[in-house]
């Protein structure tokens, strides 16, 4: 276990990897960096585009699958339902040392139903099914539409991902919608089912820092974060839950997202000691986990923030209308981008299904 994975699981926080590809599995790597600390797996479409473009691992089993069925989404499903169900396996051992509260791998459903329920219901229960993991959980974007997905797949006992979360409003509507799944479970389904809430942290600040003055440039995604797990605080921590609680249920902890910084000024782990504190994970690329594990970070512990500090240094900069807006434009332009990678992984398998041929 490496010392500063230790750190930050010592104030109670889970590291997982926004990482996955063939060829991490195949030549042991994954192992290892589970072995050094990393107790969970995100994957997303932009994920898996960069894994099929840049590795040949694939295209044995591109072309086996070509043979049976030409159609490239069905190819992509098998190879990721692969990856991620070989991940799950290797993290089988710290989902079953931890009562099943981590060692999840994450695999979004397609982005071009982030605003159909019906469909993001079905392909939610048919990845759920196709993978048989316990430690799987299925990705759903934090939509209006999306609600009553994390309800639905929630009541059948399925764990969910809520991805795509920018605004404190949609991420409370986020664990409502889990709540309101757990309610229709019976306590031994209760127990097995749990759900991560990801929290998107640097594109707020890249969004912020165009509109506001320099010297309140990369605060407020910080203090959106911090003000977001109070409300989580808030919400676990109300009677109803706790009723909930006593019969087995999980909480839904707080995923920190997008945790690598975009402006070159800031310090590569800005996102990552700001926002350590129990019942927590943060998800980081493999840049990211490096930055953690070969330096010496002091973390700052979530439970000593200032509550209404962070509120003042997001009203000193932005009205609520102005941060409104940057949460519901970075919520567009996040399903946009996801589909355009997803675009681009089905067109790589069709590449090499021609080359292939």
């Amino acid at each position: 276990m490496n010392s500063e994975i230790q750190k930050i699981n010592a104030l109670g926080q889970s590291i997982w990897l926004d990482s996955i590809s063939r060829g991490m599995i195949n030549s042991g790597k994954l192992s290892s960096m589970i072995s050094e600390g990393i107790s969970g797996i995100t994957s997303n479409p932009a994920i898996f585009q960069k894994a099929l473009s840049s590795e040949n691992t694939y295209d044995k089993d591109i072309k086996s699958l070509t043979n049976l069925d030409g159609n490239a989404k069905n190819i992509f499903q098998n190879l990721s339902i692969k990856d991620i169900s070989d991940a799950c396996e290797l993290l089988r051992p710290i989902h079953n040392n931890t009562q099943g509260k981590d060692g999840f791998v994450s695999i979004e459903i397609d982005p071009k139903f982030a605003n159909d329920t019906e469909k993001s219901i079905s392909e939610g229960i048919y990845l759920h099914k196709s993978i048989n993991q316990p430690n799987v959980m299925i990705k759903v974007p934090g939509t209006k539409n999306g609600m009553p997905v994390i309800e639905h797949l929630i009541s059948l006992g399925i764990n969910v991902n809520v991805t795509l979360l920018f605004s404190r409003s949609m991420y409370r509507k986020a664990a409502k919608a889990y709540i309101n799944g757990l309610i229709k479970l019976s306590p031994d389904q209760m127990k097995k089912v749990n759900s991560v809430a990801s929290f998107f942290i640097s594109r707020i600040d890249t969004s912020a820092d165009k509109v506001i003055d320099k010297k309140s440039q990369g605060k407020v995604a910080i203090s959106n974060a911090i003000l977001a797990y109070q409300d989580y605080k808030n919400i676990f921590s109300r009677e109803s839950f706790g009723q909930l609680e006593k019969e087995g249920a999980n909480k839904q902890r707080l995923l920190w997202a997008s945790t690598s910084v975009k402006n070159p000024n800031y310090q590569k782990l800005l996102y990552v000691s700001e926002l350590t504190g129990p019942e927590t994970v943060n998800t980081v690329p493999e840049n990211v986990y490096e930055e953690i594990t070969s330096n010496n970070v002091q973390y700052k512990d979530l439970l000593n923030s200032d509550t209404k500090y962070h509120e003042g240094i997001i009203k000193n900069v932005l009205s609520d209308d102005e941060l409104e807006n940057i949460t519901d434009e970075l919520l567009s332009d996040g399903i946009r981008l996801f589909e355009e990678a997803f675009d681009g992984l089905l067109n790589e398998i069709k590449n090499k299904i021609t080359h292939h041929s």
